[in-house]
């Protein structure tokens, strides 16, 4: 309603401010003509109609009550005609276009009549009855071919617009259509066990599932949460490098089929993963985009060694009967006071019990469990690189600098990937507990006493003196850490400890309020007990 109001104003005020115009150059150039009486009160009843547009609520009267605007515009025009040598009658196309705009024919033909009228009625009568007839006549032709046309034009632009309403109404129901099917795509891929991650070749994650995000440690933005999951080359092995992650060769267009791949989640628990690519149609020419396809075995793993652990047992227990048997009939066969017929019996049993006894034997062969792996060179140095490279973008998005020195080899006999999760462990403390631009380094030398030290250092918030003796407690966690919101178990630190110490090593945490932390790690070139082996 507002709209139409304004519309009204605009129209009047356009017309207004054209005789405001003409009746300044009036009295510039032919003052004289202001003292004709039809003039002034035009003049005036242009100021009337002008205040009465501004007065009335348009909004509360019917449509069809706006007419009386530009008729009272016409009757104004038609006023002003009585001044001699002065077209003002040009004036009328205004009011015209005006009914035109926004009303029928009727009204039009009726607003040219009336103007008609106007200029027989109040218009200069010089000349002969010839040229006033001509006159009157050049103006009902002009003014009705502009009042046709101003309404062809205005009826040809209402259907244009109905038209765009009416397609844009279609598009906006088809987008909701779509936006309904895409909200139903997603939950149905969302409540798919199966990790679906869609990249492109620039290794951009563009999608990505429930699944996906809980596995990998992801939140529904995509960015990687604190405790990020790590990818192995097996079980207990060596930490995939960036540019071999599984995201990472799926963007590089390699193609994988049921692939192994070894996950640390952020929980502490390997996942055994089957991972597979396909490459699917891309928007974009030349936009290559891949789907891969991640299924969580580590339970049918479980299942299989469970299922071998039980064959190993029940092979182990059958094979103890069974050398009694076999040891039996061999002793019966070795008397001489036997009738044949026995000993072809005895014989049977003998055979069925090697034939049982090589089965059992076979079992154990396949169900036999790895030998546990000892502990072998470990260079530290690529445990702390591997780490530090898994937490360089938490790193570069807290705008934190890592700085890491010392020796460029540094070996010791140990369990490579226990040492990474103590390594990813202090690293994670320091990223969490550093501001935004604070410095997080790790240093690694050998000591005098040739321990392989690695001390890592930063400018954190630290721990108070009366909580630093904690830190090695199950689920302690400091004061501050819990009023910030800092996400913890605080199970990180024992469990550090326990590796160290496995490692017959040491571990020492310093700290200071406002300072930062200081954590130092020293081991042994080689444990004790492989020395004395």
């Amino acid at each position: 309603m507002m709209i139409r109001t304004v519309s009204i104003w605009r129209w009047q005020l356009v017309f207004t401010g054209s005789i405001v115009a003409i009746a300044v150059m009036i009295t510039a150039f032919k003052p004289t003509t202001l003292g004709l009486p039809l003039v002034i009160a035009g003049l005036a009843l242009v100021v009337v109609t002008t205040l009465v547009t501004f007065a009335v609520p348009w909004h509360r009267l019917p449509r069809r009550a706006v007419v009386i605007l530009p008729l009272l515009d016409v009757l104004a025009v038609g006023l002003t005609t009585n001044a001699p040598d002065i077209r003002l009658g040009l004036l009328w196309v205004f009011p015209v276009t005006w009914l035109a705009t926004y009303f029928t024919m009727p009204w039009v033909l009726g607003g040219v009549a009336f103007s008609a009228a106007c200029l027989v009625l109040f218009s200069e009568r010089n000349g002969e009855p010839a040229d006033v007839l001509l006159r009157v006549l050049t103006v009902i032709i002009t003014l009705s071919f502009l009042g046709v046309t101003v309404r062809i034009g205005a009826q040809r632009s209402r259907a244009a617009r109905r038209l765009l309403e009416r397609r844009s109404e279609q598009v906006n129901r088809a987008a909701e259509r779509a936006e309904t099917n895409q909200r139903r795509v997603t939950q149905v891929i969302d409540a798919l066990g199966v990790a679906l991650v869609v990249v492109d070749d620039d290794g951009r994650v563009m999608q990505m599932n429930d699944a996906y995000r809980a596995l990998y440690g992801r939140d529904r933005y995509g960015e990687a949460l604190p405790s990020t999951a790590v990818e192995y080359d097996r079980r207990r092995g060596s930490a995939v490098p960036p540019a071999r992650t599984t995201l990472a060769r799926a963007a590089s267009g390699e193609q994988l089929q049921d692939e192994r791949v070894w996950l640390f989640d952020g929980a502490g628990h390997w996942r055994a993963l089957q991972v597979s690519t396909r490459t699917i149609a891309s928007a974009t020419e030349g936009k290559r985009i891949t789907l891969v396809v991640i299924d969580d075995v580590t339970e049918l793993m479980e299942a299989a060694e469970e299922r071998r652990a039980l064959g190993a047992v029940v092979s182990h227990e059958l094979r103890n009967p069974l050398t009694a048997i076999i040891g039996h009939v061999d002793l019966l066969l070795e008397r001489e006071d036997l009738p044949p017929q026995v000993t072809a019996q005895l014989g049977v049993i003998a055979n069925a019990g090697e034939r049982m006894e090589n089965l059992v034997a076979s079992t154990l062969e396949t169900t036999r469990r790895a030998p546990e792996e000892p502990f072998e060179p470990v260079d530290l140095r690529e445990v702390v690189e591997e780490s530090a490279a898994s937490y360089a973008p938490l790193i570069s998005g807290s705008r934190q600098e890592l700085d890491i020195s010392g020796a460029e080899r540094l070996v010791i006999y140990g369990d490579a990937f226990r040492l990474r999760q103590v390594l990813d462990n202090l690293l994670s403390n320091a990223v969490k507990y550093t501001p935004a631009g604070g410095r997080i380094a790790v240093r690694l030398g050998w000591t005098g006493d040739k321990q392989a030290e690695l001390v890592v250092t930063d400018t954190g918030t630290g721990i108070a003196a009366d909580e630093l003796s904690r830190v090695f407690e199950p689920y302690f966690r400091t004061d501050r850490a819990v009023l910030a919101g800092v996400a913890g178990t605080g199970l990180g630190m024992g469990i550090a400890r326990a590796i160290v110490e496995a490692h017959e090593g040491s571990i020492r945490v310093e700290s200071s309020i406002g300072v930062g932390t200081v954590v130092t790690l020293r081991f042994p070139p080689r444990r004790v007990k492989e020395v004395l082996a």
